[in-house]
This record gives C-alpha cells, sequence and structure tokens, in this order.
C-alpha cells in the first residue's frame, strides 16, 4: 500500500477523533445551571458519543489490518507456490543431470523413480515424527499436576 492511499484513511482517522473530542468537551461544559440530571445526562451523551468514535476508529484500523495481514499471508502463500515450483524444477534437473552422467538415453527414468522413492521415504518419516509428538500430547508437565492436585483433594477430602 502506497502513502497515497493510506493518507484519506489516516486523515479520517484525525478528523474523527477531533471531532469527538471537541464535540464530548464542548457538551459536557455545562454553563446554563440546569441541575444534576441534565448535566449528568449531557455526559453520559458524550461518552456515548466519545466510545461511538472510537469503536468507529476501531472498525476502520481493523479493516485496513485485515488488508494488511491479508496480502501478507498471500505473499507467503505466493513464495511457497514459488518455491515448490522452484524444488520441483531442481530435482528435475538433478535427475536428468545423473542420468546423463550414467549414460543418457531411458536412464532418467530410473533415476526420477529413485529420487521419488526418497521423497516418499522422507514424507514417511515426517509423518511418524509429527505422529509420535501428537500421542505424546501437549502441556505434559501441567497434566501432572493437575493429576497431583485431583490426588490431594481426594485424599484431603477422604480425611476430613
Amino acid at each position: 500500500m502506497n502513502n497515497c492511499s493510506r493518507k484519506p484513511n489516516t486523515e479520517l482517522k484525525r478528523q474523527l477523533l477531533k471531532s469527538a473530542n471537541t464535540h464530548m468537551i464542548s457538551t459536557t461544559t455545562n454553563t446554563h445551571g440546569s441541575g444534576l440530571f441534565a448535566d449528568s445526562a449531557e455526559l453520559l451523551g458524550a461518552v456515548i458519543r466519545y466510545l461511538k468514535a472510537r469503536a468507529s476508529l476501531f472498525s476502520i484500523e481493523a479493516k485496513e489490518a485485515g488488508l494488511h495481514y491479508g496480502l501478507a499471508g498471500a505473499f507467503v502463500a505466493a513464495a511457497l507456490v514459488l518455491v515448490f515450483l522452484g524444488y520441483l524444477f531442481l530435482i528435475i534437473t538433478v535427475v536428468f543431470a545423473i542420468a546423463a552422467a550414467l549414460g543418457g538415453g531411458n536412464t532418467w527414468i530410473g533415476v526420477l523413480g529413485v529420487a521419488a522413492l526418497l521423497h516418499l521415504g522422507g514424507a514417511f518419516g515426517l509423518v511418524l515424527a509429527a505422529r509420535k509428538k501428537v500421542q505424546s500430547g501437549a502441556f505434559q508437565i501441567t497434566a501432572e499436576e493437575l493429576t497431583k492436585d485431583r490426588e490431594w483433594l481426594t485424599n484431603f477430602s477422604r480425611s476430613h
């Protein structure tokens, strides 16, 4: 996002806050002396207008943040696609280089098969490692402490 497209939103935010703050100050200074109820009503109205302005500001900034992080996520996704394609082309290049070194012809089919098996083996190993991590569970120490607490409470309730 360039500075030109951000400037109107920044100006809108400043105007929104300025009008809310000015309106709150001008409405809370009651010079008529019309009583506590009127002063309280004016103060409540000013607070509501102030909160409404803050909510509007939050809404504007939330939309901007969503766009900002949405674009960042799109860039990361595009980068991952490009990395995958780069890796794929690199593997194909290495396969054909090895095939050419081994004599050319249809040797590339065997080399490509070996590369595929190596990658599938690596993927299988990573799946097993992930499965082991998931089965080991998270928050082990917390779970142990909760078990100890439950046992202590059970023993305490039995003794009293």
